[in-house]
């Protein structure tokens, strides 16, 4: 990756809080005179938007190779965590930005990369993968790190400066070229927190490309959104090699119609 690009929200105190951490503590020459840009290197531009990081639909304008969100984590049941995600959205709604039943380029192996670093920070909290969820829809491969859950932890800088510090270790990795995957996968079942998907992350060097949770699969009507997972196929700074299910964790009607997807898409799956 030769240019990776920083993004981050004057509105949101967390994003602003990692990127001010990153700014104090790399040397990073400030633009005046562009409209986003605010500070850059060589290998690295980051850019402060006047959006929440979910609307930030403009941002293949930038013209990276790859896009890291800085953001706040929200947890309804208030639980702290460390976590990274693709982007997208699978049902036929887009409440937090994106288009309906689209996914942006997800970057897997950078995306990997942030969660062995978040992974390995000395904090007792949640760390992990998130399903894909809400917007902005982008052509450039791009991810979340974030950091959050309860209030206390959302205005914690020392929190966000732990995160800030991971994720630049992993763009780091990603530009020296140590961010390789052994594998390449989409994930499908869980839940939004996917334990078995980020645990084959970090024990056999899966990177996933995008995650399908089961709350995704089927609709209210008896429809499903499987046809999303096509999208999967060209999505990625990497091609999948193969889908990994949680196979316990759907229903026989959710397991029966994801494999007939597969199989229609000619993807390999494993189960787990």
């Amino acid at each position: 990756m030769s240019m990776i690009g920083i993004v981050y929200s004057k509105l949101d105190v967390v994003g602003a809080n990692m990127a001010s951490r990153i700014i104090e503590t790399h040397e990073l020459e400030k633009i005046e005179d562009h409209k986003y840009l605010r500070y850059e290197t060589d290998e690295l531009r980051i850019y402060e938007v006047d959006v929440l990081p979910f609307m930030a639909d403009f941002a293949d304008e930038f013209g990276c190779d790859a896009l890291v969100f800085l953001s706040r984590h929200k947890s309804e049941a208030a639980v702290d965590a460390f976590t990274t995600h693709s982007l997208g959205n699978w049902r036929g709604s887009a409440d937090f930005g994106g288009k309906p039943k689209q996914l942006s380029w997800a970057a897997s192996s950078l995306m990997l990369a942030v969660l062995k670093r978040i992974s390995a920070i000395d904090k007792q909290v949640e760390k992990t993968f998130e399903a894909t969820h809400h917007g902005p829809l982008l052509k450039t491969p791009c991810l979340f790190a974030e950091s959050g859950g309860s209030d206390s932890m959302i205005e914690s800088s020392a929190a966000a400066a732990l995160v800030a510090d991971a994720t630049m270790g992993a763009i780091t990795d990603a530009i020296d070229g140590d961010a390789i995957p052994q594998k390449t996968a989409i994930g499908i079942g869980s839940n939004h927190y996917p334990e078995k998907f980020s645990g084959l992350a970090l024990s056999k060097g899966y990177a996933f490309t995008h995650i399908m949770p089961k709350y995704a699969i089927l609709n209210e009507d008896g429809t499903d959104n499987l046809d999303v997972l096509a999208q999967t196929l060209e999505r990625s700074d990497i091609e999948p090699e193969t889908a990994v299910i949680d196979w316990k964790s759907l229903n026989a009607t959710m397991k029966e119609q994801t494999i007939k997807k597969l199989n229609e898409i000619g993807l390999d799956n494993e189960k787990v």
